[in-house]
């Protein structure tokens, strides 16, 4: 059970891509990479920065894809080819003049795990490697790339007591 306290400390999400965003597979095409990202989730992280929170892509793989996807949301950040994902995420704390508890981190594999120990608040999608629920505070029910992020977010907008103020608009 994740206290109160730990979800009002958020105050900004940090996702994977591959596995997270993606449903873990890959396509090779002419010129790069050939990715499907799921439209909620996308829907969900513009609703999370209405919200006021940050949010960023942390990939451990570098590819034209990822940077389509973070411009097209206009993402605080996309930091890309990490291969050692703790060191981009301590330069991403840096640059917010944030704490790890005021993080929240969603990822699918071994190379998340720690960061996953460093975060306020640690979530691992449904599909994840199992070695996740050693640092994970909890799992989604939905795999990656098929509407995870958008679980998480409308979660935490939940708990923060936000939800209602950014989905007002639609039920207008």
């Amino acid at each position: 059970m994740i206290s109160d306290k730990k979800f009002q400390a958020i105050q900004m999400i940090v996702c994977d891509i591959d596995g997270v965003l993606t449903d873990c597979r890959v396509g090779y095409g002419a010129s790069d990479f050939i990715k499907f990202f799921h439209y909620r989730d996308g829907h969900w992280i513009k609703l999370a920065q209405r919200a006021g929170l940050k949010i960023g892509f942390l990939s451990g793989r570098a590819s034209l894809a990822n940077k389509i996807r973070a411009n097209e949301l206009g993402v605080d950040f996309c930091r890309e080819d990490e291969k050692d994902k703790l060191v981009g995420f301590e330069a991403i704390l840096a640059e917010y003049g944030l704490a790890p508890e005021n993080c929240l981190y969603i990822g699918d594999d071994l190379i998340d795990m720690p960061v996953m120990r460093r975060e306020g608040i640690a979530v691992a999608v449904a599909d994840g490697v199992p070695e996740l629920d050693e640092v994970a505070d909890f799992r989604t029910e939905l795999p990656g790339g098929h509407g995870a992020v958008a679980e998480v977010i409308r979660k935490l907008l939940i708990e923060q007591g936000k939800l209602d103020q950014v989905i007002e608009k639609y039920r207008r």
